[in-house]
């Protein structure tokens, strides 16, 4: 059971900063698109932490469960697919 815990620990901060990095990244814009003073050319693309959000929430269940390894699988699985999903569904509301 700790090695469960640990385990939803370390993907929750690993998968966490990478998707906080990569949508603020992506809200950002680059040089070309930022050519007024704005910080968030593109907003929709913080899209990806409601999404990782959703897993992370999920994968609290791990802590009151029977069966903590089915929440923590669906936990990675969520959490690690927000990033392409989310990245697809802001360019999809960019357009």
């Amino acid at each position: 059971m700790k090695k469960i815990k640990a385990t939803y620990l370390i993907n929750t901060i690993v998968s966490g900063i990478l998707a906080f990095l990569i949508s603020t990244f992506f809200a950002g814009g680059t040089i070309a698109e930022n050519y007024t003073d704005e910080t968030w050319v593109a907003p929709e693309f913080f899209v990806i932490l409601p999404i990782w959000a959703l897993g992370f929430l999920l994968g609290l269940l791990v802590y009151k469960s029977k069966s903590p390894g089915m929440y923590l699988f669906i936990s990675i699985l969520i959490t690690w697919a927000s990033i392409p999903f989310g990245i697809r569904l802001g360019f999809y509301l960019a357009t």
